[in-house]
Order: C-alpha cells, then sequence, then structure tokens
C-alpha cells in the first residue's frame, strides 16, 4: 500500500473542507467518482483506485459493500479537533481505518480511551462518542479510511466471533471485484426505520441523570405520537408525492413542538442537544431528491408546488459600521439551519423609492410608518430573489421539493442599525444581535476607512464638502458635522449608532435582542457562538463546533489583519473625542 500511494502527486490531494490545518485526503472512491464530500451514492471509484490494485484486494477480502474511501493525511503536529460524527449517515455506517504511515506517536481518542493504530492493523470505533487524533511525531500520516455499513464477515469479526489475523497477500493478477454502494436511500424513510432511531435517541436522553423527568415524559409521548402518525401516513400513501405533503406537515409539526420542549435535553451517550439529532434524523426522512424522474409530474407542478416562503423569526445583526459586524454575519451564516444574502441589502432597501435618503428625510433612519404594505411586500419579495443557504445555493435556483415552506434568515447591514422600528414591522417577529466594539478600536478603524475611499456611500451629499464623500451610514444630525474634524465626524457617527440601537432596542422585551461585545467574540468564541445560537433558537451543531475551534477567518472587508493595540497609530487624532464616548461605553458594558 505504500508503495501505491507513493505514485500519487501533491496536486491529487484536497485540502479538509472544513480548513483544518494539516489536514487532506485523498479521494478514492466518491459519489459518481468524482471529487466531492457527498455521503450518498451512487458510489463509484474514482480513477485513481484503478492506479491502487492492492487496495482493491484488500477492499475485496473485506467481503462488504463499499461507500466513500479516501486515503487521510494527518500532518506532524497537526490534529482533528473532538468531535461526533452527528449526520444520519454515521447511524448505520461504520469508519473502517488501516494505517500505512504513521507513528507510535499518533494517538487517536475516543471517550475515555486512547490508543495508536499501527500499520497493517484494521481499526474501527464508535464516532456516536467524541474522538479525537494527535501527530504529536514527525512524520506524515496515512490511513486508508473506508465507510461502510459493514457485513456479516466484518461484524463477526467486530464482536469478537472471528479474531483471527488475516494477511492480504498480493497478488499481481488478481482483477478484484468489489462492490461499492449504489442505493441512495427511499424518498420516505420507512415508519420501522424512523421509530428505530428515535426511539434509540429519546432513550439515549432518558439515560442521562442531568435531564428533567417532565421534560422526558413529554419527549417520550410527543415522539410516540409522531411515530405512529407516519405509519398511519406510509400505510396511506406509501413513499410517494402524493404522500409528500403529510410527510412534510407531520415532520414540520414535530420539529417545532420537539424544538420549544426539548431544546434543554442533552443525550447521555455524547452530551448532544437532543435537537440537533433528531432534526438530523429528519432531514434524512424525507429526501425529495431521491424520487425518480418517472414520478408523477403533476402532483410536482400541482399540489406539491411549494408556496411563497415565509421568513420566521430572522435575525438581524445592529452595530456601528466598522464593529466587527461582517465576522459575526459571515461566521454565523455557516450554520446550517441559517440563509442569507450573501452580503449586505443596500440594494433591497434603496431600490424602493421611498426608502431611499430623501429631502425630507436626508438620512438611513426608517420609521415603523414607512413600512407601507406595498414596501413590505417589495421589500420581502426582493429578499427571498437572492435567498441563499449555508452552502450557498439560492433558494429560487432549488428543484421545488426542496425548497421549505419557510426559513430563518440572517441579516446584516450597518444601516440597519438606524431601521430597527421600520424592520420590526415588517418583521414582527424579529430578533436583533446587537454587536458592539470598544469605542478607542471602532473609531479608529472608522478613520482608516474614511480614508481609504473604500466605503463611500454617499459621494454628493448636498452641503457636505465634495473633497470628502461621506462614508458608512447616514446618520441623524449630519448636517452639524460639516467643517468638523474627521475624527469628531467618526466620533459622532460611532455615537448616533449606537445610541439609536440601544434605544429602540429598550421597547422591545428583553427576549427579542441581545447584546454581545466583539473582543469577547474574537476571545470567547466558543461560548458566545453558543449564547448566540441559542438566543436566536437554532442549533449550535458540529459545523459550529468546528468553526469555533480555532481563529475566526478575516472578513472580506478587513483593511489589514486585526491587533488589539492596532487603534494607538491613530492615537493623537481620536484621544481628544473619546471622552464623549466614555459613558456610553460604560453603558453598553454593562449589557454583558
Amino acid at each position: 500500500m505504500a508503495e501505491e500511494i507513493c505514485q500519487f502527486g501533491e496536486e491529487e490531494w484536497r485540502a479538509h473542507p472544513m480548513g483544518f490545518e494539516g489536514n487532506s485526503a485523498l479521494i478514492l472512491v466518491s459519489r459518481n467518482g468524482e471529487e466531492n464530500e457527498d455521503f450518498t451514492g451512487p458510489m463509484k471509484p474514482s480513477s485513481r483506485l484503478q492506479r491502487t490494485p492492492y487496495i482493491r484486494q484488500i477492499m475485496a477480502k473485506l467481503n462488504m459493500v463499499v461507500g466513500r474511501t479516501r486515503l487521510m493525511r494527518l500532518a506532524p503536529g497537526a490534529s482533528v479537533t473532538q468531535h461526533i460524527d452527528s449526520h444520519y449517515f454515521w447511524r448505520h455506517h461504520l469508519r473502517i481505518h488501516i494505517p500505512i504511515f504513521t507513528d507510535p506517536d499518533v494517538i487517536f481518542y475516543c471517550d475515555t480511551e486512547e490508543i495508536h493504530m499501527a500499520a497493517g492493523e484494521s481499526w474501527t470505533f464508535n464516532n456516536w462518542l467524541e474522538h479525537s487524533v494527535e501527530n504529536r511525531s514527525d512524520k506524515m500520516r496515512i490511513h486508508l479510511v473506508i465507510d461502510s455499513v459493514g457485513s456479516a464477515s466484518v461484524w463477526r469479526m467486530i464482536d469478537g466471533r472471528d479474531d483471527t489475523p488475516q494477511h492480504v497477500e498480493y497478488l499481481a493478477d488478481n482483477e478484484s471485484e468489489v462492490q461499492f454502494e449504489g442505493f441512495h436511500g427511499l424518498p420516505v424513510m420507512p415508519p420501522i426505520e424512523l421509530r428505530a432511531d428515535l426511539d434509540q435517541l429519546v432513550q439515549d436522553v432518558a439515560e442521562n441523570d442531568a435531564n428533567d423527568s417532565h421534560q422526558i415524559d413529554y419527549l417520550r409521548s410527543r415522539t410516540a405520537d409522531f411515530n405512529n402518525d407516519w405509519h398511519s401516513q406510509w400505510m396511506a400513501h406509501g413513499p410517494t408525492l402524493g404522500g409528500l405533503p403529510g410527510f412534510k406537515s407531520l415532520s414540520e409539526s414535530y420539529r417545532a413542538d420537539i424544538d420549544q420542549g426539548s431544546d434543554q435535553l442533552m443525550l447521555g451517550s455524547n452530551n448532544l442537544p437532543f435537537t440537533e439529532a433528531a432534526f438530523l434524523t429528519l432531514d434524512a426522512a424525507l429526501t425529495v431528491q431521491n424520487f425518480s424522474e418517472g414520478d408523477d409530474a403533476a402532483a410536482v407542478n400541482g399540489s406539491l408546488s411549494t408556496p411563497r416562503v415565509r421568513i420566521d423569526r430572522p435575525v438581524f445583526i445592529v452595530a456601528a459600521p466598522r464593529s466587527g459586524s461582517t465576522l459575526l454575519f459571515e461566521t454565523l451564516t455557516l450554520n446550517r439551519e441559517l440563509w442569507s444574502l450573501g452580503d449586505e441589502s443596500h440594494k433591497h432597501f434603496e431600490s424602493i423609492p421611498s426608502l431611499r435618503p430623501v429631502q425630507e428625510n436626508l438620512t438611513n433612519r426608517l420609521s415603523a410608518e414607512m413600512a407601507t404594505q406595498d414596501v413590505i411586500e417589495t421589500l420581502t419579495n426582493s429578499f427571498v430573489a437572492d435567498l441563499r443557504n449555508s452552502d450557498g445555493h439560492l433558494f429560487a435556483q432549488l428543484p421545488v421539493l426542496e425548497r421549505p415552506n419557510e426559513v430563518r434568515f440572517l441579516e446584516k447591514t450597518p444601516k440597519n442599525s438606524l431601521r430597527i422600528p421600520f424592520i420590526v414591522k415588517v418583521f414582527p417577529d424579529a430578533r436583533f444581535i446587537f454587536l458592539f466594539r470598544d469605542a478607542k478600536q471602532n473609531v479608529s478603524s472608522l478613520l482608516d476607512s474614511w480614508r481609504s475611499g473604500g466605503f463611500v456611500t454617499y459621494p454628493r451629499l448636498p452641503g457636505w464638502p465634495a473633497s470628502q464623500p461621506w462614508s458608512h451610514l447616514l446618520i441623524p444630525g449630519w448636517q452639524d458635522l460639516v467643517n468638523k474634524s474627521l475624527a469628531e465626524i467618526v466620533a459622532r457617527q460611532w455615537l448616533v449608532t449606537n445610541q439609536t440601537i440601544l434605544h429602540d432596542l429598550y421597547k422591545l422585551p428583553d427576549e427579542r435582542w441581545c447584546a454581545i461585545e466583539y473582543d469577547s467574540l474574537l476571545t470567547n468564541t466558543l461560548s458566545e457562538l453558543q449564547r448566540l445560537c441559542h438566543f436566536s433558537q437554532i442549533i449550535f451543531g458540529q459545523r459550529m463546533h468546528e468553526v469555533a475551534s480555532k481563529p475566526l477567518k478575516l472578513s472580506k472587508y478587513t483593511l489589514t489583519a486585526p491587533q488589539p493595540d492596532k487603534w494607538t497609530k491613530n492615537a493623537a487624532e481620536i484621544e481628544p473625542v473619546i471622552p464623549s464616548t466614555e459613558q456610553l461605553m460604560a453603558i453598553l458594558r454593562k449589557l454583558v
């Protein structure tokens, strides 16, 4: 095997899809044999597998249907952080490791155990438990990794009924036959499979003594009702398009109920939230792309056509410009539950004439009265046209059956900090994340951005000097800043924006908004992202755990890399204006 994999050039190795440093892979078996990370089939060998006859012989010797397969590298000093494989795929699949290049200082952890997988051995483990890997050596670790549901012979080895070591001799002329996964599941999960999985999750919750017994009783009862209704719907329609509306309705109702009633219940086995695990099961229970092309087209185009999507409990990040809102937005958009516009919403608001700054209201401040029915409809339609999911796929370009009836929406545009009353009128169930940054840092960053010329919003503002075009949001009272120093202008911009946010949010119930300081986002990333997801009533899933496990990436609007003392280069210029910010800064810090 070592000889076979040495033929591959560096250009054939792929970086980890989440960008984990020192982690890379070379694909041998994948969906349609192509370069992808897909879990479901049809799985086919890539052209590289034809160049590794001995690896094919080992696959054949395992006597099982083979799914995703790759060579996985871990560079010297690199690690795979502690995680749980929570995707539904792993409820029924094994991951078999065969070490090829390794060292005794490569250590694998699973739950409370730690081992070294030696070269030439084969290992599998319970990836439903927390696990991680550390390469403490100075050598590159490479494993052959095969995903499979196993077989009778494989499970005999796992449970100890067959403990005889086997040596696989390389046979030069042996054209090994390997069977690959081809069936990618029914479009509707059979009742017996769904019941078994959900009941196992409920039992897992019941085994955690920290969980509330009354919540467990509710969860057990609600899950039993859901399973029984699913079985009834199955007997009426089977896995057909005609039954899909009923299955979708049952799933959405169950999701809503357990999201409200069971959000604090954690699995005893791995401390994963029950809702996260159950939602992954429900995602797998309805996979509309598995309907064949020959299914009833009339049903697709008629009774199953998706109504206009409803934006449910949208989350708006409100913040002064240059306070880190893009970083927070780009981080939260990685959450699979959130949809966004992919960028700021300037065109969506200002394409509506009545929402543009005009002589009667020459600011970005929007009142509730400006949200007429026509404006609400135009704005929401504009949002829906550009909606995209966490993977960047446009809602409008998804197959009709894959479009959800409602979405959780995340939006971030600094001008929205002056539009909170208007937003509440448009979206009565909107929630707000108030991000603020230390005044010295924020004012200094505003100075730099004005000078860069890259953030000009109103190049020909009436009565404003053309030599210094206005940048960022247009605050009420900007006219008073003519002939003021740039430091005074940006300090007022910071002050008015944060004062306005605070004034408007205080009028809302406490549960509708929360506050976070930029420095805390950077230094307490995991706990702060968990808190924000809980506030937003979305799951903090495995992807978010991975994002929070390393320093956040720079946002696309970063001018220079952030440093705590970067503001000192502008210290002499901004020190005279900082006293005007201190009282508000003290109030903001009390919020958190």
